[in-house]
């Protein structure tokens, strides 16, 4: 088969990104490696407090629960996909996007033309929605946390988690009242798909909260917002899977910036990075019995679409 000079570009291109991420990768694993202290009492803690590996584990789990929700209220404007179909799909590409070249995109995007019926055209409509989505929220999340650690410095806790809940309030009134609406039969749509998002980014800063805990930090509510959402921000720039490499330094190098409003006492570039290793941990833990299963159920599902079809 002639593979077209274009294919074979965007294949290089998406090679070279996935090296360029595990070296990445393989430098904070040195950078963390090299502050042995850092990367010694961030272990040291996860062995004392045995019960951190359950919620390290989990909680990726719920992120993906949440963002197929997300997916699924902007995919189902095109056609039918049920709620586990959806966690399926997400979760075969949550595993298989680790490999070069993501397969788990091109793969859900050929099982929407073969068994939901949604074209090509509308699965990068919806995969440009949930892009647009996906910033909303994290700007929104960021942009809260800021104006907590700076313009209120001195409110509870408590009172900061309220505001940073504000968003989902707006958006779930904006699905109200756009839900019924004949001139924009759709617009709930992007609200709705809103609300799973900030949410699923909420879990994200609750994850960061574990990490940064283990890695010998005091976060606030703030800090472990403004991280969640610059962690979830560098999925978006095409290197590496899952962000892979490229994650892991922008969370060590935003944990390294931020001042004394955000993290009580400080931390620093290693205590970030081994915060950051032991999420991705967690992740790749949680990503492999979840996606294997999640294949399985998709690989089981194709088969019987196509002996109905036959």
């Amino acid at each position: 088969m002639i593979v077209p000079p274009d294919a074979r570009g965007t294949r290089w291109r998406s090679v070279v990104a996935w090296s360029l991420g595990l070296m990445l990768l393989a430098a904070a694993i040195v950078a963390v490696v090299r502050q042995s202290d850092a990367v010694t009492a961030a272990w040291r803690a996860l062995d004392h407090q045995r019960w951190a590996v359950v919620p390290l584990v989990f909680l990726p789990v719920v992120c993906l629960s949440l963002a197929s929700l997300s997916f699924l209220v902007l995919t189902r404007r095109f056609g039918h996909v049920g709620v586990r179909e959806m966690f399926a799909l997400l979760g075969a590409a949550w595993l298989l996007n680790y490999l070069p070249l993501k397969p788990g995109v091109a793969g859900r995007v050929a099982y929407h033309a073969a068994v939901n019926g949604i074209s090509f055209k509308h699965c990068i409509v919806v995969v440009v929605q949930t892009v647009v989505v996906g910033v909303s929220c994290f700007a929104a999340q960021f942009g809260l946390a800021l104006g907590l650690a700076t313009l209120w410095p001195s409110s509870s806790e408590l009172s900061r988690a309220g505001v940073l809940v504000s968003p989902m309030i707006v958006a779930a009134a904006g699905v109200l009242a756009l839900r019924g609406s004949t001139r924009w039969p759709h617009a709930w749509r992007y609200a709705a798909s809103f609300i799973f998002r900030y949410l699923d980014s909420l879990v994200w800063g609750v994850r960061y909260a574990l990490v940064l805990h283990l890695a010998g930090g005091t976060p606030s509510v703030a800090g472990c917002a403004a991280i969640a959402s610059v962690s979830q921000s560098s999925a978006l720039v095409p290197i590496g899977g899952n962000a892979i490499g490229l994650r892991e330094w922008a969370v060590g190098l935003t944990t390294d910036a931020l001042g004394e409003e955000f993290l009580r006492g400080g931390m620093t570039l290693a205590q970030g990075l081994s915060a950051e290793l032991l999420n991705r941990a967690g992740e790749i833990a949680a990503s492999i019995p979840v996606g294997v299963a999640c294949v399985l159920w998709v690989a089981r599902r194709l088969k019987t679409h196509r002996t109905h079809a036959a």
